[in-house]
């Protein structure tokens, strides 16, 4: 992992538009704006940084001479740092308000997730591609999930902080009792999917992963990942109920729910012989 100094060069390197020339036999490397050797350096880097950088894959070796990778610059504009694992990440420092009206400070990812990114595109036809009850019944098992100890949480939460029942609700009873409850939501969720459509609900939903990762991953047809994938949260938005108008644990509707969002009970097939 890298250092906070060494993350500091990087950043220096990027701001200024500056290459490490190669300078051997000395101690540290001058950065040079775009690499011209007739100007004066912005500054020295030592070589053990250099070579540190050069190992994460931070740094790239041209003609010139080191320069900062592709790669490690989308992290260090999207992410925390410029290591790998914090690619997914975009914290902002925000106020959030938690039990009793308190307002603390928290960071908080503002970076679109894999179904974010789907949510917000359209087919040919100008429609989304995922409904607004699909997209939801993905947020409910991600919480889930996450909740249950299967995700990894980045950040600090402060919704059970010990601020009722006299202070004690952030006991470890009461965490390994939420954990096991949605552990046992996060089950009956894939039960409800069935094998196969809920690998995608999970990858995409859960652990952030693209369509296109998952069908290589499960060597699926190319384009057919959103197919399971929505065949996968049509179950899911049935067994949580998140359709209007239609009951939870009754039959997936089809896709786009047109007489589900018109406030209606009743099937277009009943009026359909009508004038």
């Amino acid at each position: 992992m890298l250092s906070p100094h060494q993350v500091q060069i990087l950043r220096r390197l990027i701001h200024h538009k500056a290459v490490i020339c190669v300078n051997t036999g000395c101690d540290a490397m001058p950065a040079k704006p775009l690499g011209d050797k007739r100007k004066r350096p912005h500054f020295w880097v030592p070589v053990k940084d250099v070579q540190a950088l050069e190992s994460y894959g931070a740094l790239e070796l041209h003609k010139d001479g080191y320069r900062v990778a592709k790669s490690a610059e989308r992290r260090l504009k999207h992410g925390r740092e410029g290591t790998a694992e914090n690619q997914h990440y975009s914290l902002e420092e925000r106020d959030v308000y938690v039990h009793g009206g308190v307002k603390r400070k928290a960071s908080v990812n503002t970076r679109l997730t894999a179904l974010d990114r789907l949510a917000r595109r359209t087919d040919y036809d100008g429609r989304p591609l995922l409904d607004a009850p699909l997209v939801e019944a993905g947020e409910r098992i991600t919480r889930d999930y996450h909740a249950s100890g299967h995700g990894l949480t980045a950040t600090q939460r402060y919704d059970t902080a010990g601020v009722e029942e006299g202070g004690h609700g952030n006991s470890a009873e009461d965490q390994f009792i939420r954990a096991a409850d949605a552990k046992a939501r996060v089950q009956d969720a894939r039960e409800a999917m069935g094998t196969g459509l809920d690998v995608a609900v999970i990858a995409v939903c859960c652990l952030d992963q693209s369509l296109e990762s998952v069908e290589r991953a499960e060597r699926w047809a190319s384009g057919s990942g959103l197919t399971v994938l929505k065949l996968g949260l049509q179950k899911l938005s049935a067994h949580y109920g998140t359709v209007a108008g239609v009951k939870r644990g009754s039959d997936p509707l089809p896709y786009p729910y047109s007489y589900a969002e018109g406030n209606t009970h009743d099937s277009p097939k009943k009026y359909a012989g009508r004038k």
